[in-house]
């Protein structure tokens, strides 16, 4: 909606049926009355000092982002940006159906949040980098406790919450905002480490908060996912941003283990685009000044943009990572035993591609739901476990099926 906005229609951006065009107008009382009730919502100020508002909008299961922009910002008055939250988190088969990714990436997904990695979800706006991490909190075990730290809250706690998780959430101040009654994002990553064990999931990566959350995964919260979303459209341009522009210390970037990078694809008549995780990159510890002049980014996965999908490297075909190597020698059967372990990643894989299957044969597009979704895993750690301590390793030929009648029997119960 922008200034005037008495003047200018809504526009809308569809997900299905991209730029929209509407007849709506909104009044200037309309404008004037929402910035109140959002100044009252928010609890954050709306003024000449102030002219940018961040805040957010719950009504039932919706929920929307909200920026609000006013003179001297914007000289015409009040303009508005609402960005509508899915209903339900994304869940990693929902992303397999719609092509984000693929079955492979989001068993290896899977694998690696499992092995309890510090991962940064990169994207450039509007690439799906928050949906993503929502999708990723999915795979995390309900029982391991999760902090959550958000400046605007985007990612669905409450309905964690409805699920079973141990979440806590944690509203901070907005980088955008000098002075505040609420808790700065540093100050918040940095309580995080006071209040026990748990995963630190930080909703964006944009101020001096950069410092802390490096500080979280060196010395807090290696033992657990330490995950957030960052700005950038290529590993290279993360480790710009983290450090050149956020001053982390070279040697405190080295804790992240993994970039993951999502961005929109053009679509072969240049008239729309389509989001795809384009890369999943793992980075080593040996390098001193530049990781891209001296090989610290080893991609696992990357995107053929013929064949539109994400495939493994020869490095992740020929066990060549030390990442996932770390995960197998904590892990009895695996290590030393890359078989076993990429049969593990295949396996993940396989059961997330069967629930897409499925949703497709049976008409049932609420079993890829992460309540559903959230069910599933735990049978599969329930199997995986039991197979474990018959075998040795939770071996594929005899967990999928197990898993398979399992699931196909939770599916006639469900109901969503």
């Amino acid at each position: 909606m922008n200034a005037p906005i008495s003047l200018n229609p809504i526009f809308l951006r569809h997900n299905k049926y991209d730029e929209c065009v509407t007849n709506i107008l909104l009044s200037q009382e309309d404008a004037d009355s929402w910035a109140a009730k959002f100044r009252m919502i928010s609890g954050r100020p709306l003024d000449e000092a102030n002219p940018i508002l961040d805040t957010d909008l719950s009504l039932g299961n919706v929920r929307a982002r909200i920026a609000v922009v006013q003179r001297p910002l914007s000289p015409h008055g009040l303009s508005y940006a609402v960005r509508r939250h899915r209903d339900y988190p994304w869940t990693l088969p929902l992303f397999i159906k719609n092509k984000m990714l693929n079955s492979f990436a989001a068993g290896l997904l899977s694998f690696l949040i499992d092995g309890s990695r510090t991962m940064l979800v990169a994207g450039t706006r509007s690439s799906g980098k928050t949906s993503l991490l929502g999708s990723l909190m999915l795979e995390i075990k309900p029982k391991y406790r999760m902090i959550l730290i958000e400046d605007t809250p985007e990612l669905p706690n409450d309905y964690f919450r409805k699920l079973g998780y141990d979440i806590l959430a944690m509203k901070v101040r907005s980088s955008l905002l000098e002075n505040s009654n609420e808790v700065s994002a540093e100050d918040g990553i940095r309580t995080s480490l006071r209040l026990g064990d748990s995963s630190l999931i930080v909703g964006e990566i944009r101020s001096n908060e950069a410092k802390a959350l490096y500080e979280a995964m060196r010395v807090g919260a290696l033992a657990n996912v330490v995950a957030g979303t960052v700005h950038g459209s290529s590993p290279y341009s993360v480790f710009d941003r983290i450090v050149n522009d956020l001053n982390v210390p070279i040697t405190s970037f080295k804790a992240t283990d993994l970039i993951l990078v999502a961005n929109p694809v053009k679509t072969p008549d240049g008239l729309h685009s389509v989001k795809r995780v384009v890369q999943l990159a793992e980075v080593r510890k040996h390098w001193t000044k530049d990781p891209l002049e001296e090989g610290g980014f080893i991609d696992l996965l990357t995107y053929n943009v013929e064949t539109d999908q994400l495939e493994p490297s020869q490095d992740l075909i020929n066990g060549d990572s030390e990442i996932i190597k770390d995960i197998a020698a904590g892990v009895k059967g695996w290590s030393g035993n890359w078989d076993a372990i990429y049969d593990n990643i295949v396996l993940r894989g396989k059961t997330k591609q069967y629930l897409v299957d499925q949703s497709v044969k049976l008409g049932r597009n609420d079993i890829l739901e992460a309540r559903f979704c959230n069910i599933v895993n735990n049978i599969f750690h329930e199997i995986s476990d039991e197979v474990t301590r018959e075998m040795g390793v939770p071996d594929s030929k005899k967990v999928y099926p197990l898993w398979v009648k399992r699931v196909d029997e939770e599916i006639k119960k469900f109901k969503g």
